[in-house]
């Protein structure tokens, strides 16, 4: 038999064959092409997070060609067992299905399938108000540098719908106080984006820089060794500050949203507002948006048909 018609054949006898690989070693792969891609620390820690519960669930040592939908819907009922707000298991299982994409490409996985999802009920994000914004943008009593930290960056949040993650990656460089004006360089998107200072954030940041005394490549919010400000010790210090004030909310998304809010509410530009918050698209901020009941009935009060009041069709009564 001629050399080129055994090959053809042998690849052919091949064909089909699942490339044996355990998950966690596929896993390890995806995380490499993450990184060459760009993808953010942030996002690999989170790939990282769900990828232990995971594992914790099939083990470690299970081969991706036995990974089916079948797998991932037990996996979301040994969730639901547990308790878990079908948003949560709907992140989880959203975070593994890159890899499990990845290994469908790869063909570690030969049969396709689509990742079931709980259907579950959307709920209005929630937002401050104004009585609470006016109480959490008021000078601490501590002058520390801890606590003019947390204060001025309560007042960046809300003055911007900065995410946590643009907010801790932001250099001292990258205000410039001159123009008013902050350049956001750690984006969500990779996109770099240009944020306005209002006069009275600029009031805040003047005194926080002066406090700050850094330079420019340091970071304007860090730890008090220098370093970059964790995640959870800005929460923490956020939480801190609100709860001394009486505020129960406080999430760091929570500004986002109440920013985007009032921006809608006061007519700005949906335009401006994408590219001051950083959206890719339109659809995304109307996510975002949790009109207040009293607009809309403002709203619908202005544009609804009038009943004339003269024309009651009720009889009172005694007459």
């Amino acid at each position: 038999m001629k050399k080129g018609i055994s090959k053809g054949q042998q690849m052919f006898k091949n064909e089909g064959k699942i490339i044996k690989k355990t998950y966690q070693e596929s896993f390890e792969e995806y995380i490499d092409t993450a990184k060459i891609r760009g993808l953010s620390e942030d996002t690999i820690r989170t790939y990282y997070h769900h990828h232990k519960y995971f594992t914790e669930f099939i083990g470690k040592n299970k081969n991706c060609g036995d990974l089916d939908v079948k797998t991932v819907e037990s996996y979301i009922l040994y969730l639901q067992e547990k308790d878990i707000k079908k948003t949560t298991i709907n992140s989880y299982v959203q975070n593994i299905s890159p890899i499990i994409k990845y290994c469908i490409k790869k063909e570690y996985i030969l049969n396709d399938f689509l990742i079931p999802i709980v259907k579950t009920q959307e709920e209005f994000k929630e937002i401050l108000t104004e009585d609470e914004l006016n109480v959490l943008l008021q000078p601490p009593k501590g002058k520390d540098f801890v606590s003019i930290r947390v204060y001025s960056c309560v007042w960046l949040l809300a003055s911007t719908g900065l995410r946590a993650s643009e907010l801790r990656n932001l250099k001292i460089k990258n205000v410039n106080m001159l123009d008013r004006v902050i350049t956001c360089n750690y984006t969500k998107n990779k996109k770099v984006r240009y944020l306005p200072i209002s006069s009275s954030l600029y009031g805040v940041l003047d005194n926080y820089l002066v406090l700050r005394n850094g330079e420019g490549d340091d970071y304007l919010f860090p730890t008090v060794y220098g370093e970059i400000l964790s995640r959870t010790s800005l929460q923490k210090g956020i939480v801190k500050y609100c709860h001394e004030r009486g505020i129960q909310k406080s999430g760091i998304h929570i500004y986002r949203h109440t920013f985007i809010t009032r921006s809608v509410e006061r007519n700005v530009s949906p335009l401006i507002l994408k590219n001051i918050i950083g959206h890719s698209s339109f659809k995304q901020l109307n996510h975002y948006y949790n009109a207040k009941v009293s607009s809309m009935v403002d709203v619908i009060d202005s544009i609804a048909p009038k009943l004339n009041k003269k024309e009651s069709f009720v009889k009172k009564k005694g007459k």
